[in-house]
């Protein structure tokens, strides 16, 4: 083997190099980058000691261009030394030499990689006629400056990547959670702090839905002082629940945008305050435009809580952690006709119907502002980036988060409209929410049934007349209990046996026993409601209808968390849309229905639609898995 110290000479035939043994730090797989020049020159005049061919390799990758690679890669001029089979020489400059193999390992890399295209530095300046072999007097001199990738297949080794150097240094820029157990995570919280947050999402919604229900209790009161119809004073009602309508698709997209605190506490304060302008109308006008925006900031909570749950708890724990969230939903508006008919019959009057649900409110808003933290990772981690940027004066360091576009109009596309979406192109979206629309709109529609069947057929007065709802919240406890129940005792295991994952259609269960008991409800309401028979089995009807309204109500919910976990809040959202819907129209109906048909017949009407869409979860629950592998927008798996 030659010897390349000065003074010693070097023989003119030298051993072959093989390109794969190049004895690198950092292998190498391509040469991006590279200048190659080559000219003749007369052996003799290359000073003694010179190697006849030299290799200057130059890292662009930290450090701007024209960097030499060094022990990390990075930093420090090194020769790379090739590695010698023994028997095996050949002559330099001849077109076997590893000077031959180097361009033909470079036409084969960039052969194999036409994705990667050629950097302006990338040229090979050659002469056709250079090409040719040369004469054993001639030899090559060639510089080659470039960048080096190193290979993959080291950098996974090394870096546990297989990226390249300037996408390793990228992704170091990215903050993330410190590690799989990082107490920043919500979903690393403890137990008692996951229910302490759950309970204010519960309470806060609590506080919306009690506002939406508590003023049906004043219509007939403040109907009287401003002399409108009974048809008239629904809209107190319907103008709220109106404001859930596009209240979603506002605050669903700004809850995934900014985190979920600042999208429920910005909005309750607003609500807080045209609460109390309902509070001091002095016309109808003022009232039902008031009531409008009531519940277009009061929809803030309701569409946010279903994405907070969602960041906290995983899929074994969800299901009862959304059990509290729907008898928030529920027991606000069973609730509320009771707490203010007892308002408005009393010498308060039917302002303190709203005076009650501003008290409650900020009580809500004081205590989120102290004790509700942000649950939303995203957020968390671009807080913390700006943290790091600040103490560290890296000022590239940020979040997956804040690598989203801020376009305005894509904005509007894909997350103010993606609720709409997901109705019109996503079935189970589309028939769950359908079904859960129609149960949601009857639980507000029994907010002019109940006084028909019980302050005007049995005479009793607005308090009395309003206590059956208490059969309909009973019945939601009753739900509750078979939820959790299902959770602990079918779903839990049915997850551990599965690694952790399960089918969503696991959560269908107990809809479809609700889907049963839902038209059973109505028809025993409606066929024991006679003056002339006890309330008591019509009472135990409402009950079966609360029953059914949270089984379907919480089991399609969390049918539909688990299948789009990462868009929870767009589907919650797309949820509430539609049966807000529901919940304007139906009341509307109450009074024809029931003047015409009657109240058995127009509670069996209601029965027999429950009994058709009671097919849905029985539908899905054999089919889900088809569609969902259909879908474009599902997260979880067949």
């Amino acid at each position: 083997m030659s010897d390349d110290r000065p003074g010693r000479a070097r023989s003119q035939t030298t051993p072959t190099p093989r390109m794969g043994l190049y004895r690198m730090i950092t292998p190498i797989d391509h040469i991006d980058g590279l200048t190659i020049d080559e000219h003749d020159h007369n052996p003799s005049e290359t000073p003694a000691g010179t190697p006849r061919t030299s290799l200057t390799l130059v890292n662009g990758v930290e450090g701007g261009f024209g960097q030499p690679i060094g022990e990390s890669g990075i930093g420090t001029k090194r020769r790379i030394e090739p590695v010698f089979e023994e028997g095996h020489e050949t002559e330099v400059g001849s077109p076997d030499s590893h000077d031959q193999v180097l361009r033909e390992k470079l036409s084969a890399s960039q052969a194999q990689r036409p994705d990667q295209s050629l950097s302006k530095r990338e040229t090979f300046s050659r002469d056709k006629e250079q090409s040719k072999p040369q004469s054993r007097r001639q030899s090559l001199t060639r510089k080659i400056t470039g960048t080096l990738r190193p290979s993959a297949s080291r950098l996974s080794e090394d870096q546990g990547q297989g990226v390249s150097p300037e996408e390793r240094k990228w992704k170091d820029d990215i903050v993330t959670f410190d590690s799989k157990t990082d107490p920043a995570n919500p979903k690393n919280w403890s137990f008692r702090r996951k229910l302490l947050t759950t309970g204010l999402y519960g309470l806060t919604t609590m506080s919306s839905t009690f506002a939406s229900s508590i003023f049906s209790s004043a219509g007939r009161y403040y109907g009287e002082e401003f002399g409108l119809s009974t048809e008239t004073t629904v809209l107190g009602v319907s103008l709220f629940i109106l404001g859930y309508v596009p209240g979603p698709l506002i605050w669903a997209p700004v809850s995934e945008e900014y985190g979920r605190r600042f999208s429920i506490l910005g909005p309750v304060f607003i609500f807080a305050c045209f609460t109390a302008a309902t509070a001091v109308a002095k016309d109808p006008q003022t009232i039902f435009v008031t009531r409008f925006f009531q519940g277009l900031f009061a929809s803030a909570p309701v569409t946010t809580v279903g994405g907070g749950l969602a960041d906290m708890w995983d899929q074994k724990e969800r299901g009862s952690a959304v059990v509290f969230y729907s008898l928030a939903v529920v027991a606000g508006p069973t609730l509320g006709p009771i707490i203010g008919g007892a308002a408005a019959q009393s010498y308060l009057g039917w302002r303190w119907t709203e005076w009650l649900s501003l008290i409650l409110t900020c009580l809500v808003l004081v205590l989120d502002i102290i004790f509700l933290p942000e649950t939303f990772a995203a957020v968390i981690l671009t807080r913390k980036a700006a943290r790091l940027r600040r103490s560290t004066k890296r000022w590239a360091l940020h979040s997956k988060h804040e690598e989203r576009e801020r376009d305005l109009v894509k904005f509007l596309e894909n997350n103010l409209t993606l609720p709409l979406r997901m109705i019109a192109t996503e079935p189970m979206v589309t028939c769950i929410t359908l079904y859960n629309s129609f149960t949601y709109g009857i639980l507000y529609m029994l907010f002019g049934a109940i006084p028909v069947i019980y302050q005007d057929n049995r005479g009793w007065n607005s308090l009395v007349g309003a206590l059956p709802f208490l059969g309909v919240l009973v019945g939601c406890f009753i739900a509750a209990a078979i939820n959790i129940a299902w959770s602990t005792f079918v779903f839990g295991p049915h997850l551990e046996r599965n690694g952790g994952r399960a089918r969503p259609e696991m959560r269908l269960p107990p809809m479809m026993l609700g889907s049963i008991l839902f038209p059973s409800g109505f028809f025993l309401a409606g066929w024991t409601s006679n003056p002339s028979i006890h309330w008591f089995p019509s009472v135990l009807g409402f009950t079966l209808i609360g029953v059914s309204f949270l089984l379907i109500f919480q089991s399609g919910l969390n049918y539909l968390i688990d299948s789009y976990t990462k868009l929870a809040a767009s589907t919650v959202a797309s949820n509430t849309f539609l049966r807000s819907i529901f919940a304007v129209g139906l009341p509307f109906a109450v009074a024809p229905m029931f003047r015409n048909l009657g109240v058995a017949w127009a509670c069996s009407t209601l029965g027999f639609i429950a009994l058709v869409l009671g097919a849905f979860p029985f539908v899905f629950y054999v089919y889900g898995p088809k569609l969902r592998a259909r879908s474009t927008l599902i997260e979880s798996f067949d």
